[in-house]
């Protein structure tokens, strides 16, 4: 009840959002998903059917989330799991809602996929009220997924935020993400004087780059990739790291 509670006063915040301009009458409609409903979900429904934001997000009603997910796989000829529900829409992309029951997708979570590409998941949120709440500016993500956190704290130059967060399990495919973050991660040790970790960062940084490229491309990936991570010293004032990036670069 407590849990229901809180999400119901979540509820009742996104709602208040003078960036809702739209939302439907609830209404009974079983939960279409073989996997069970996620308790923020169905406190969003049991409040309304459905909303759009004024950048466009549109949430499917509770009736359509199967009959949208069904026909986007079968159109597209995706192989998705059948815990991936869309939820959602905007003009150049989609909203999933990875319900990972089977705990093989670092947690799941919501993901915004672009329209034209829609095996590039970004997870942005950890749960669909989360997500309503931020991209509303009505609340926050009280258990936000590492990836928006890292970038947060890649922009706040938060070095221990940062480490902490790409500890964390990261969603598949999200490896150029990782590379670019943990470069951020070295420089910011590099600028601490620390050497040991800035190369730890920046090794993990070429490993997730080579992940991402076919292997007729890893050489060059290499070498790009610590290349960056010099050029990242030595904007850190880190001189002595730099040249050790640029001669694994060469090696």
């Amino acid at each position: 009840m407590a849990e229901a509670g809180i999400y119901a006063d979540r509820v009742r915040a996104l709602l208040a959002s003078p960036r809702i301009v739209e939302k439907k009458r609830p209404r009974a409609a079983d939960w279409p998903v073989a996997h069970p409903e996620p308790a923020d979900f169905a406190a969003l429904y049991a409040a309304c059917d459905g909303l759009v934001l004024d950048d466009g997000v549109r949430i499917f009603g509770r009736g359509e989330l199967s009959d949208v997910t069904q026909w986007l796989v079968l159109e597209k000829g995706l192989a998705w799991p059948d815990d991936m529900v869309v939820i959602g829409e905007r003009r150049d992309m989609v909203v999933v809602l990875d319900l990972d029951v089977r705990a093989e997708r670092a947690g799941g979570g919501v993901l915004e996929v672009g329209a034209d590409d829609l095996g590039a998941f970004d997870r942005v949120a950890s749960g669909a009220l989360a997500y309503l709440l931020v991209r509303s500016g009505a609340g926050a993500d009280d258990a936000a997924p590492p990836e928006p956190s890292a970038r947060r704290a890649a922009r706040d130059q938060d070095r221990a935020a940062l480490e902490r967060e790409l500890a964390r399990p990261i969603y598949p495919g999200q490896d150029r993400l990782v590379a670019s973050l943990a470069v951020e991660l070295g420089a910011l040790h590099a600028a601490a004087g620390d050497r040991d970790r800035a190369l730890a960062a920046f090794t993990r940084s070429v490993d997730a780059r080579l992940r991402s490229v076919t292997r007729d491309a890893e050489a060059a990936g290499h070498a790009a990739g610590w290349r960056a991570a010099a050029i990242a010293s030595r904007a850190h004032a880190a001189a002595a790291i730099a040249d050790e990036c640029e001669a694994r670069a060469r090696a």
